[in-house]
Parts: C-alpha cells; sequence; structure tokens
C-alpha cells in the first residue's frame, strides 16, 4: 500500500480557457491529460471567465464541487445551480457552460471504473479498496490504519491499496472521499 501526501502549495497552475488548474494527480503516474491516456486524475481549478465552457471528451465521468463561490451553470441547455461543497456528476462529453467565478475540485474517473463512492463526509470508513483518496476542505486530521496525516485546507491524500488490504479511515472535519 502506498500513502502519498500531495500539499496544495506543491502544485504548479496551467492555464485553461476559463482560469488555472492545479493537477493534484493523474493516475497512472506518467499519463497525460492531453492524450487522455490516464484512468483517474484528480484537481482543483479557478473559473475566471464569465461564461466559460467547461471541456468535452467522451469517456470519462466527472465529480465536480465548488469549494469557493456557487455554481450556476447551463447543462445540455438547462439552468442548474449548485451551493458550495454539494457534488455534482456529469459525462465529460456533456455541454456545460459555466456563468459563475470560483473555485472548484474536479474529479475524472475513466469509463471503465464502476462502482465508485464519492462523498463529502466527516464519517469514517473501513473499506479494501484499491484506490482512494481524501481532499480536505478545511485544516484536518486524517488517521489511516493508526497513522496520523495533518493535512492543510484544498491537500489531498492518495492511497493505492493494489493489496485490497483493510483500511480504516478517520477524519477530523469535511472532507471530499472518494474510492473504487
Amino acid at each position: 500500500m502506498t500513502i502519498e501526501l500531495i500539499k496544495k502549495e506543491e502544485i504548479t497552475a496551467n492555464v485553461w480557457s476559463g482560469g488555472k488548474t492545479n493537477e493534484y494527480v493523474i493516475y497512472p503516474k506518467g499519463a497525460q491529460y492531453a492524450n487522455k491516456d490516464f484512468m483517474f486524475r484528480i484537481s482543483s481549478a479557478t473559473i475566471e471567465a464569465v461564461p466559460s465552457e467547461f471541456t468535452r471528451f467522451k469517456g470519462y465521468k466527472r465529480y465536480l464541487s465548488m469549494l469557493e463561490g456557487d455554481l450556476e451553470l447551463y447543462r445540455q441547455g438547462k439552468e442548474e445551480y449548485y451551493t458550495p461543497n454539494s457534488l455534482f456528476s456529469f459525462g465529460s462529453e456533456e455541454e456545460i457552460i459555466s456563468y459563475s467565478l470560483g473555485k472548484d475540485f474536479n474529479l475524472m474517473l475513466h469509463q471503465s471504473i464502476k462502482d465508485e463512492i464519492v462523498e463529502i463526509s466527516s464519517d469514517g470508513v473501513n473499506i479494501n479498496a484499491v484506490y482512494l483518496f481524501i481532499f480536505a476542505l478545511a485544516d484536518n486530521t486524517v488517521v489511516v490504519n493508526d497513522v496520523c496525516y495533518s493535512m492543510q485546507k484544498y491537500d489531498c491524500l492518495l492511497i493505492v491499496n493494489e493489496e485490497s488490504n483493510e483500511i480504516s479511515i478517520t477524519l477530523a472535519q469535511k472532507a471530499i472521499i472518494g474510492y473504487w
């Protein structure tokens, strides 16, 4: 089992058409977002232009949560509204046009990944998932199998558990947690 704590200040921002994006994880290592050869990607982006169109391509499911600001958008031409720290999922081929400024969390999963759980919670879990992440929404103490990790707001913890061993997670604060 490997556990990696990715600090927000260690991430380099890249420009996209509507702002800047910070890529925390792309898996497998060495995969390229532009080549669409990844299984999953965790990132955070600023939305600095209104309107801004979300990048579209086939074969991925996305989970998005606004970290700062509300999200007003048109999804396939229909108006939708999301408050901070609520999850919104959609197919990456869908037409999404945002009319909001702010900062978001974004998870992209290849369509071959099934039965994923992605939620905002402060509840602990006991699981044997192969992949698990925790994205801190506030300063947080996360305990993984009796080992403490101090996370700052917007840090990400990635666990790769290829052996599918039992993992016990406890959280001190709400976080975005996902596993499959």
